[in-house]
């Protein structure tokens, strides 16, 4: 893929970090706020099914847009403490779809944050800054993402920040594990989940699929131009580091696996090849090398069963970890 700037371009006034500093560079490249611990919101209706009490929520990001979400939680009253995943679906995607009655596959996965809360696990599915419910037209996207820049605000960051709300709201409801608050989402959800864990240190562990994890450069230089709307390209980011240097300073030792299928149109294979061995290294020196993997099956941008139940068994890995 011919890219439209020289391929040979490097940043203006590069000011490389060292590695203890790319957390605080990141958050403030994404113009993100502090997240508080407790979060406003407001509960619109509950019902029990399925062994799930599932309850329909809404709060609000620093826009004041509104964020909708699903709350999935065992009905059973016992003692034990579950571990709670922030559900994030795709620019196509909404909540109600992922927390959809039944597991099964029609063009897209569907109900996956369901079946995950089936499974033993406190879920939110929301639906996101930048899906395609939340937002009028692309060209009113766009504009919002050229008046924000002057504010030192991305759409990335409000992405972001709404996901880490989430995870807030979940930490705070009873039966959930403060301390045991993941992060899942195909690819616009995927970018949240990766971003959103590099940024909060109280995460405990992550999984993007197909979520544009590899490197920005490689898809600037390597994919459609237009692949990705701009809320992908945060700017002046690649002064400063790519993504394996923020993954490998950031995640470490918290664990972290990737399904970056091979033929991915979002991000060329290359970009995960040369990220692997430098987040592989630092994970190594935390002395918890088996906290990061990398799953690159065959195959385009797509979320099948297959990766979910990779996801699934990832996170309950994790727990007996």
């Amino acid at each position: 893929m011919q890219s439209i700037i020289p391929k040979d371009i490097r940043p203006a006034y590069p000011a490389a970090i060292p590695a203890s500093a790319v957390r605080s560079k990141l958050v403030e490249l994404l113009g993100l706020e502090e997240i508080p611990a407790a979060i406003d919101y407001t509960t619109e209706s509950r019902q029990e099914e399925d062994g799930l009490c599932t309850t329909r929520i809404r709060y609000e990001n620093s826009l004041g847009e509104t964020v909708p979400g699903i709350l999935m939680v065992a009905q059973e009253k016992s003692a034990c403490i579950r571990p709670g995943i922030v559900c994030v679906p795709g620019t196509g995607g909404t909540a109600d779809e992922i927390a959809h009655p039944h597991f099964f596959m029609q063009r897209k996965l569907m109900g996956w944050a369901r079946e995950l809360a089936r499974r033993g696990f406190a879920t939110l599915a929301i639906s996101p800054k930048g899906c395609e419910m939340r937002r009028s037209s692309l060209e009113e996207w766009a504009t919002e993402n050229k008046l924000l820049a002057p504010y030192g605000r991305t759409q990335m960051g409000v992405l972001v920040e709404e996901t880490l709300k989430g995870a807030r709201l979940l930490a705070a409801i009873p039966g959930v594990d403060a301390n045991r608050i993941g992060l899942t989402g195909m690819s616009l959800g995927g970018n949240a989940t990766w971003y959103a864990m590099a940024c909060a240190p109280w995460i405990w562990a992550g999984v993007p699929i197909c979520g544009g994890v590899g490197s920005m450069a490689r898809v600037i230089h390597h994919t459609a131009a237009d692949r990705h709307s701009a809320y992908y390209f945060i700017p002046h980011l690649l002064r400063h580091f790519d993504h394996a240097a923020i993954v490998a300073a950031c995640m470490p030792p918290r664990p972290f696996m990737m399904i970056a299928p091979t033929e991915d149109e979002d991000m060329p294979r290359e970009g995960v090849d040369g990220l692997i061995p430098v987040v592989s290294r630092a994970y190594a020196e935390a002395g918890c090398p088996e906290h990061f993997q990398v799953r690159q099956p065959e195959g385009n941008h797509a979320f099948l069963v297959e990766y979910f139940e990779w996801m699934a068994d990832w996170f309950a890995e994790a727990i007996r970890a």
